[in-house]
């Protein structure tokens, strides 16, 4: 019998639509392991991405030799944001296998976009569009909010992934079989026969891996001339570059992009069409090499949370945190369930037809905050309607190019304070890592002795206050017909 061994580093685990990989660094000069494992799938309304990482893990142990125990581990996974927000998925039941089968206390889940980005980019700034079978754009700002493009699933979204891209080929060679010119390739009709069996069995195809497989064979086909796949991998590529546009235009964003994934990496002539609409959108961008690849990504965010736990925060829908709940020397699951920082307000009686703010300056909240002799004037008071789906509060910087949608002069305010925004069908605040900290109090309550945590969503009810700086105070208001 081996004998156990007590410290094997830290894992990464990426789950992507056609397969899964766990591996675990021991260090500079350590050996690495890596196991491979079958993609995560949803059978009747549940995830099978536990069932896979649980399998990944005993796949280590049985290569390990014994019962392994690393410092962190993390999980990137495809579908992780559609698949919590659809209840398909608990992270708290990976959270529970990984700290079994591993023996670690620190243990993150996320959307394989947080995984992507950190291993293309590590801790650079700017903007990573993932393509492999979806696809994703994602940014982080310089205030660590993270921004998403697409990454919605092959019913709704996805668009130019690889899927995407294998289902419009079939489509094409269908077309040509019918006699049909408009958008048809007779080129396709073969690969396609080979690729998914007889045309009677194409309308059965329901897999994403299996579309996203005949994706190289539509790249192949464009390459040599096929206009109808020319044209498919035209409009991919404009949708992939009008995703990465769009979380590259977020305030905060640095110009910088990276690709990564299969579908790019093995295909050089799609990658230079999405960089060639992408330039012609955003000529500042600056195009740099990928540094890593998704499961790169997960090691680096199993490495902060071995070194700098404090650093990585939960951020809903995309990334679920779970630290410092050592296990029972019996190894039995007994740790506290991940709570999504998230305070929902009661439905009022009579829907509000529009919301509102008032913003005051709160001589009282002035006096407890900073000295006596800092106390900056009373400003007159001010309503702001709350329109569209979110407003940046911050401290404005013209030479910074920081222009929040709603402008406070309270030098206790950050450029980029705190965010008010229409999420769930309610509108809610979300502390954006100011310096100073938002607070919320409901109508009646004390002003709280702590602040929101950074990335901690609050939903507000009428009355409900926001203070933020050294005197400013946000008042929610509903509006509601009835009013007089």
């Amino acid at each position: 019998m081996r004998a156990q061994r007590a410290d094997a580093g830290v894992a990464g685990v990426d789950i992507g639509g056609t397969g899964s990989r766990l591996r675990v660094s021991t260090g500079p000069g350590g050996r690495s392991y890596e196991v491979t494992g079958p993609p995560a799938t949803v059978i009747a309304g549940r995830s099978t991405a536990p069932d896979v990482v649980r399998g990944l893990c005993r796949g280590f142990a049985a290569e390990f030799g014994g019962r392994p125990r690393v410092a962190a581990a993390a999980v990137g996974m495809r579908g992780f944001r559609s698949q919590t927000q659809a209840g398909s998925l608990d992270p708290n039941l990976v959270h529970d296998i990984l700290t079994e089968e591993l023996r670690t206390s620190s243990t993150a889940v996320s959307s394989d976009a947080v995984t992507a980005h950190l291993g293309a980019l590590g801790s650079g700034p700017g903007a990573t569009l993932a393509v492999g079978t979806g696809a994703v754009a994602v940014a982080c700002d310089d205030v660590g909010r993270w921004h998403l493009a697409d990454g919605m699933g092959p019913h709704v979204g996805d668009n130019g992934g690889g899927a995407w891209i294998g289902r419009r080929g079939l489509d094409a060679a269908a077309r040509s079989m019918d006699g049909r010119r408009v958008g048809a390739s007779p080129g396709l009709v073969q690969a396609a026969e080979r690729h998914f069996g007889r045309r009677e069995r194409w309308a059965a195809v329901t897999d994403v891996s299996v579309f996203a497989g005949f994706a190289p064979q539509v790249i192949r086909a464009a390459g040599n001339g096929d206009l109808a796949c020319r044209e498919i991998l035209d409009e991919a590529a404009r949708s992939l570059a009008d995703g990465l546009c769009a979380v590259l235009n977020h305030p905060g964003v640095e110009p910088v992009a990276v690709t990564t994934g299969k579908l790019l990496m093995y295909a050089p002539m799609f990658r230079s069409m999405v960089l060639q609409h992408l330039l012609e959108k955003r000529d500042d961008v600056r195009v740099q090499p990928s540094a890593g690849l998704p499961l790169d990504g997960a090691l680096s965010l199993a490495r902060m949370l071995a070194a700098h736990p404090v650093v990585v925060r939960e951020h809903v829908p995309l990334l679920a945190v779970r630290i410092g709940a050592a296990p029972r020397p019996d190894d039995s699951i007994t740790l506290p369930r991940v709570v999504l920082p998230v305070v929902r307000p009661m439905r009022m009686e009579t829907e509000p037809t529009a919301w509102a703010v008032e913003i005051r300056s709160d001589v009282e909240w002035s006096a407890d905050q900073v000295p006596e002799d800092t106390l900056i004037a009373t400003s007159v008071d001010a309503v702001v309607p709350l329109t569209g789906a979110r407003l940046v509060v911050g401290r404005a910087s013209r030479s910074r190019g920081v222009v929040p949608d709603i402008v406070c002069d309270d030098t206790g305010v950050s450029r980029r304070h705190c965010e008010i925004a229409w999420v769930e069908g309610g509108w809610s605040v979300i502390d954006l890592g100011s310096a100073n900290g938002t607070y919320v109090a409901g109508r009646g309550e004390v002003v709280p002795a702590e602040p929101l945590r950074q990335g901690e969503r609050r939903w507000l009810s009428d009355g409900d206050r926001i203070y933020v700086g050294g005197s400013t105070c946000f008042t929610a208001r509903a509006v509601t017909a009835n009013v007089r």
